[in-house]
């Protein structure tokens, strides 16, 4: 039997309007004190500049994760490849994306009053900050999206 790639054997949910970009929610404490999640990167795809408001813990499964400047997507600041861990204290702003493989990466993010990160606009200012709440959502639409192909 060959080997399965993570990326195939997750139900992937599109993040809206960003085409290439997919999600799958793992896991929210009850208390909204952290969010586990998988993100998926197709070859060259960008996210949004945001901020993670607490600690992030990261760990690349598949492809490669790069970092960007929050306020120029050309500027790289990391690349770190399958099997990297990386950790940081919150505050942290920046663009990800995936490299020429594109990238499946595990994030376990820790929340600050029930808050996870903040995207920003065109002019850098936050157009939306996503709280363990809206997460909780991803997970009942991921369990839907199952209802409906199972």
């Amino acid at each position: 039997m060959a080997p399965q790639l993570l990326a195939d054997a997750i139900d992937w949910v599109p993040f809206p309007g960003f085409e290439g970009l997919y999600y799958n929610v793992l896991a929210v404490d009850e208390n909204d004190r952290s969010v586990e999640m998988l993100m998926k990167f197709d070859p060259g795809i960008k996210c949004v500049p945001h901020r993670h408001i607490g600690p992030v813990k990261t760990l690349v499964i598949e492809g490669e994760h790069q970092l960007f400047d929050v306020t120029d997507e050309n500027k790289q600041t990391d690349c770190r490849p399958a099997g990297t861990f990386s950790s940081h204290d919150g505050d942290e702003a920046h663009i990800e994306g995936g490299g020429a493989e594109g990238a499946v990466i595990l994030l376990s993010m820790t929340t600050v009053g029930g808050d996870v990160w903040e995207t920003y606009n065109d002019d850098m200012l936050v157009d939306r900050v996503s709280s363990a709440t809206d997460f909780r959502r991803g997970i009942a639409k991921q369990a839907s999206r199952h209802q409906r192909h199972s």
